[in-house]
């Protein structure tokens, strides 16, 4: 039985290493000193450039005459300019984006919070 169990895996070991090839292609690119790199890629191929661009808005929201509802006036504004965001960026190329922390004002019986938002986009230029 043991000398069955040597041949078969003798066989089984001559046929794995005739399906084994060369995966090395060799180049000729005539007298050439700088190395050569070949990609393969599937589609169609281009070279995108990127730009990050940064900025700051005020953010602020609808006054109220309490703090805690200024402070949740705040954080729907905070929430629209996130969607509105997104919105105008549909590829997701936003990097980071922050409504700051909020900075609240009571002048005239009324408080209205409002802070820096700041966000960094990607953008592809041509």
């Amino acid at each position: 039985m043991t000398m069955l169990k040597i041949t078969f895996l003798s066989l089984f070991l001559l046929t794995v290493s005739a399906w084994a090839q060369d995966t090395s292609v060799k180049v000729n690119t005539g007298a050439s000193s700088e190395d050569t790199t070949i990609s393969v890629k599937k589609g169609t191929v281009t070279d995108r450039k990127y730009e990050i661009t940064e900025g700051q808005d005020e953010l602020s929201g609808d006054p109220a005459p309490l703090q805690n509802t200024a402070r949740a006036n705040w954080q729907k504004a905070c929430n629209e300019w996130k969607k509105e965001l997104k919105e105008l960026n549909p590829s997701n190329q936003i990097l980071t984006m922050n409504c700051g922390s909020p900075d609240c004002v009571t002048s005239t019986m009324q408080t209205q919070c409002k802070s820096m938002s700041k966000h960094k986009i990607r953008v592809q230029i041509n």
